[in-house]
């Protein structure tokens, strides 16, 4: 909802300035999203007289204007067809910069200096459409004077951003009646709606039936004869231009005007188009087809409520006109209808025929049915002195089934106990009666309330405790803690997790978070069975597409999926992990059973010239080697094993004692072709649950060592199928206490060592915390580790 400051500033005297109205709205619930400044863009036009003008002696569609701009005199070179001595006229002086970015400097037109420009409307971004000519302003118009104040552009349009609770703020006098509750001494001023009436009855002209009405609780009319079609006041479009509404002519610019004015739709009808005189409001039959006034024909069904005469629609209810009834240049009589239509229907219409409208928008969330007539009045009197029509006698108002005020007991305890206050009964009231909520009061301290028409909202009790807290003040309310015994705080699986994230994340790798439905598709490229004990799937009832039609067995699909939209768009590197769950059938109570997992991959590494393994392989299990020693893990081991979707022999599952943790691998070359993937892309995944018995997240911290370091090289040649992490758990063994680190730095196979046989170098790292080590003890350590190599391994060492 746009609101205008000072057309708000007509119906109440508020003593805000736009910023501070802006708050004040805010704090009674009416969030404002934004504060615009309406003529921001041509506030530094200004209005020109033309003096004199002469002929451009060296072309023949250009004139030169003499212009008393108020302070100067200024000749400007033009081509507008339209110029004429003593016109007043927008002026752009140099220096100035117009709404489509066009900055004007002084220029020489032909030869003839300029200094300035004359503006059309749609140079101004008054206009859609192109001009002929420049802007020619009427006798309100003073040279000197800036434009935006002849034009009443000098304003403030407050963007609200209304929940449906506050429906009733639709219309500005909805706003102003919020206004008038907060202010206490100020009071709406309600605009001039008399009406001379003339000629027969209504009655006389016009025949309403409602067929549905449950759809139609209340259906009025009213008849405005001999109109003049042509442009609403100058006034009126600027209102409905801020309101972000586009002027058509005075009729239907005046319907829109009190629908911005009283939120109450309204529709006027070429009544000579009608029928038979006769209007029916019933349900449009099955397969009827209407062409609405976009131009757009409907297929209509007997779900929606139309506007129709004797033989044809001539209006879908609540939601848009027909081009058939539409008032044109040539209407002269006109029906006005003002109605209340069921807000469930109205949604459900414009839901289905996909065409929201400035009306439906308002229907939808319900209106205030006392206030049809009022609303019809205001806009049958100005037609009156805006069209020059002839209201005619009378109004028709089918309305079966008058509004009864719903009344509901307000206990002022309670009230109290809710919000934390200590007001009285009396408090209470003057808050409700200053919104028009009618009181009795009883000895009890139990308000009976009867509420507003208009307070479609209000229902119940708390709604009512909202409405106190709301007149009181949200900020003025006292803060206090609720009382309670409960301990909170995160669960060590939530701690683990967030470490692990954390972690991740640190490490390089960028989180993502898949859905957990996924689609049988996926899991079929990488060979995930649907085994009907192991990995049994969990299937979707109800299932909006295929993509979605089961619960995730596995993180790797939807790691891949990332990679592979990522690829796609030409990303060349990535590296991303997730942590979630997956969920298989089981018997019982629960229809499935959920595990925690961490999975990760990563592409693009694969560097030319290294032949001997791959680098998103290592890269992975490098940041997983770190990960372990981080969470406490020491006895990780990687072993071969084979996995469907990954390459032999690039595969390894993790383990840990004789608990299997997890695997990484590389993925299959078919697999990457069908997924576009990069070269050699690798995963692994972890299953968290089987993680969380072995970790130790206590750090222990140690001095830093005193004493200088020992360090060795070693270099074995063994057999080609040895692991190097076997060999590694020897020389930890055999070194003690005193082997603070042992890392592979080399390993090689090609000239001078035999075809069944790999090299591979060790440093060692020897240090004692409480002295300098000898060579001879270094020494010792070091021929113990090579004696255990070479009886266990039968490794000989190399030299280095």
């Amino acid at each position: 909802m746009k609101v205008s400051y000072n057309w708000l500033k007509e119906y109440i005297d508020f003593p805000y300035s736009p910023e501070e109205l802006a708050h004040v709205l805010t704090m009674a619930g009416m969030e404002v999203d934004e504060v615009e400044y309406l003529g921001e863009e041509i506030k530094e036009i200004v209005i020109g007289e033309i003096l004199k003008i002469r002929e451009h002696p060296k072309a023949d569609k250009l004139v030169i204007c003499e212009l008393d701009t108020g302070d100067e005199l200024l000749n400007i070179v033009t081509g507008a067809p339209n110029v004429v001595e003593g016109a007043m006229v927008p002026v752009a002086k140099v220096g100035v910069t117009l709404p489509n970015g066009m900055e004007i400097k002084k220029a020489k037109l032909r030869g003839e200096p300029s200094y300035g420009m004359l503006c059309s409307t749609d140079e101004l971004g008054l206009s859609d459409e192109r001009a002929s000519g420049i802007m020619i302003l009427d006798d309100r118009a003073e040279k000197g004077v800036k434009l935006i104040e002849y034009l009443d552009l000098d304003d403030y349009v407050l963007d609200l951003d209304l929940t449906p609770n506050y429906a009733r703020c639709l219309g500005m006098l909805g706003i102003a009646r919020e206004l008038e509750a907060l202010l206490e001494d100020k009071q709406v001023n309600y605009p001039e709606s008399k009406i001379n009436e003339k000629g027969n009855d209504i009655s006389e002209m016009v025949e309403v039936e409602v067929v549905d009405d449950d759809l139609c609780p209340r259906y009025t009319g009213r008849i405005i004869k001999d109109v003049k079609i042509g442009p609403s006041p100058l006034w009126m479009q600027r209102q409905l231009t801020a309101a972000g509404i586009r002027p058509i002519n005075n009729i239907v610019d005046i319907t829109n005007y009190v629908l911005l004015e009283y939120n109450q739709p309204l529709h006027a009808f070429d009544f000579d188009t009608i029928v038979d005189k006769k209007i029916i409001v019933r349900r449009a039959e099955n397969g009827e087809k209407h062409v609405t006034l976009d131009d757009q024909e409907r297929n209509l069904n007997h779900e929606i409520l139309v506007i129709a005469d004797k033989e044809k629609p001539v209006g879908l209810a609540g939601v848009m006109g027909g081009a058939n009834s539409e008032v044109t240049e040539e209407t002269t009589t006109v029906f006005l209808e003002s109605a209340y239509f069921n807000p469930v229907n109205i949604r459900k219409t414009a839901k289905s025929l996909g065409l929201p409208s400035e009306a439906s928008h308002r229907f939808e969330r319900g209106l205030d049915i006392e206030n049809v007539i009022e609303a019809s009045n205001r806009a049958a009197y100005l037609m009156q002195e805006y069209a020059e029509g002839q209201v005619i006698t009378g109004v028709v108002d089918v309305y079966p089934e008058p509004y009864q005020a719903l009344e509901i007991e307000l206990d002022v305890d309670m009230t109290n106990r809710i919000l934390g206050l200590k007001l009285s009964a009396e408090d209470i009231k003057g808050m409700l009666e200053r919104l028009k909520f009618t009181i009795k009061m009883n000895d009890q301290d139990i308000l009976k309330v009867a509420v507003p028409v208009f307070r479609g909202d209000v229902e119940r009790e708390a709604d009512l405790i909202e409405e106190v807290a709301r007149m009181y003040g949200y900020n003025n309310i006292p803060v206090t803690k609720p009382a309670g015994n409960q301990q909170g705080g995160k669960s060590f699986k939530q701690k683990f997790e967030d470490i692990s994230k954390e972690f991740m994340l640190a490490a390089g790798l960028d989180e993502v978070i898949n859905f957990s439905l996924a689609g049988e598709d996926s899991y079929k490229i990488l060979q995930l069975a649907n085994d009907s004990i192991l990995r049994k799937w969990v299937h979707v009832k109800n299932t909006l597409n295929e993509a979605y039609a089961i619960m995730r067995t596995s993180m790797v699909p939807g790691i891949l999926d990332v990679l592979s939209k990522n690829a796609k768009r030409q990303l060349d590197k990535m590296s991303i992990f997730e942590l979630g769950n997956i969920y298989f059938q089981q018997e019982g109570k629960e229809p499935y059973i959920q595990f925690a997992k961490l999975a990760g991959a990563s592409m693009g590494y694969q560097e030319d010239g290294w032949n001997s393994g791959a680098p998103d392989f290592f890269y992975l299990k490098g940041i997983l080697e770190t990960y372990f020693e981080r969470i406490g893990l020491i006895d990780i081991e990687f072993k071969t094993s084979q996995v469907s979707y990954l390459h032999q022999g690039r595969t390894a599952t993790i383990i840990s004692g004789d608990q299997k943790l997890g695997i990484i691998g590389e993925v299959l070359t078919d697999i990457i072709e069908e997924l576009d993937l990069k070269e050699r892309t690798a995963v692994f995944q972890l299953n968290i649950d089987k993680i969380l018995d072995k970790v130790n997240l206590i750090q222990r911290y140690k001095d830093l060592p005193r004493y200088p370091a020992a360090e060795r090289d070693l270099a074995v040649l063994v057999e080609k199928n040895i692991k190097s992490a076997d060999l590694l758990k020897l020389i930890v063994k055999k070194g003690g206490e005193l082997l603070k680190d042992a890392d592979v730095f080399d390993l090689y196979q090609g000239d001078q060592i035999p075809e069944n046989k790999k090299s591979i170098a060790f440093k060692l790292l020897f240090q004692a915390g409480d002295r300098t080590l000898r060579d001879e003890e270094v020494n010792k350590l070091f021929n113990s580790i090579v004696k255990g190599l070479e009886n266990k391994f039968a490794a000989k060492i190399r030299g280095i």
